[in-house]
């Protein structure tokens, strides 16, 4: 699924009541999307106070080297739906920044 149709889809649920929450979230979505979310939450993250991309990351996600599968290796599958409880009201903080510096750098989030 395309990323803004992801986080379009996230949104609502925000903030999750329990992990279980999360984790039935989780099981309606394709096989590479949860993995998505997370990696567009940290990129987010690290884009709060930004308006763009900064350099650190944009030849990175220009090149397509940071994608959906970025954050892989940070959180294991079995974690997904814990770390989205844990960041609960954050998410919609973290989204919000991806999608403004993906927007304003530019980038086409269909690549993502």
């Amino acid at each position: 699924m395309h990323i803004d149709d992801l986080i379009n889809k996230i949104r609502p649920l925000i903030p999750f009541g329990s992990e279980q929450a999360a984790q039935a979230f989780i099981d309606s979505l394709g096989e590479n999307d949860p993995i998505a979310l997370i990696s567009a939450m940290y990129i987010g993250r690290s884009h709060i106070n930004s308006n763009e991309i900064n350099d650190d990351y944009k030849e990175l996600l220009f090149s397509g080297k940071i994608d959906r599968f970025w954050d892989e290796d940070t959180v294991p599958e079995n974690e997904i739906a814990r770390v989205l409880h844990e960041k609960n009201k954050n998410l919609n903080i973290y989204y919000d920044a991806f999608m403004r510096c993906t927007t304003n750098s530019n980038f086409d989030r269909s690549n993502f």
